[in-house]
């Protein structure tokens, strides 16, 4: 290939990509660039900021998003890609990172063990008085 056949094309590729940088430009400006975060994306982030620190109630993120406060959680999982834990207890639900669930099931195995000893301790202290009383 010739030195001027090769800028020849290298001219018209040169034209292509200015046209198409225009045009890039101009949808640019029209707003079909750099929308910014979706509001689902920022409510998650958002989220996982409050995750970071600890436990969060279900009441907590309504603060976010007061209609739908459960889509938070849920978005953190699809969006962010990020596991959270649901803990169901009697005063609300509770939604928890993996490092805090950890706690949290340790807790929750210390407390029925020391219910099941609990148990066991009364279960003696009646058994000698009812062996004494029958004798």
């Amino acid at each position: 290939m010739k030195p001027q056949d090769e800028i020849a094309a290298l001219k018209k590729e040169n034209a292509e990509l200015q046209a198409k940088i225009k045009d890039l430009e101009s949808q640019k400006a029209l707003g079909g660039f750099g929308k910014g975060k979706s509001k689902s994306r920022a409510d998650a982030e958002a989220g996982l900021k409050m995750l970071e620190a600890g436990p969060v109630t279900s009441k907590q993120f309504a603060e976010l998003n007061s209609k739908y406060p459960a889509d938070i959680p849920y978005n953190i999982r699809t969006l962010l890609k990020i596991h959270v834990n649901t803990v169901r207890t009697s005063t609300g639900t509770v939604y928890m990172l993996d490092k805090d669930f950890e706690v949290h099931q340790a807790e929750k195995l210390k407390q029925s063990e020391s219910e099941a000893e609990a148990t066991e301790a009364i279960h003696q202290a009646q058994t000698p008085t009812t062996a004494a009383a029958s004798v």
